[in-house]
């Protein structure tokens, strides 16, 4: 667990114990923004959730994340398709891709 991690953990308790108390407030506000940043911590979550995890071993879905990476102007097409597009949305929100 990174420090980060522990920290939240620490200010969510003060928190339960003292709602009102700012420094807690502030400080899980900020570890939890560290956290969030953390790519380590970022592909972590994200890979325990099965749903990513069902779409990642999508031998189709990797083939088009493949020509996504290559081919940056698929993702127009590959987005037509509504069941493809909310996999990628979920990946999007997981943050596993991002689309520029």
């Amino acid at each position: 667990m990174k420090e980060t991690t522990k920290a939240a953990v620490a200010y969510q308790k003060a928190m339960e114990l003292d709602p009102n108390c700012q420094e807690a407030i502030d400080g899980y506000r900020k570890a939890t923004m560290a956290e969030s940043s953390d790519p380590e911590s970022i592909k972590r979550r994200a890979m325990n959730d099965p749903e990513v995890q069902q779409i990642l071993g999508d031998p189709a879905m990797q083939m088009i994340l493949q020509q996504m990476s290559k081919e940056p102007a698929a993702v127009r097409e590959h987005l037509k398709n509504p069941e493809i597009a909310a996999k990628i949305q979920k990946l999007m929100e997981m943050g596993i891709i991002a689309i520029h």
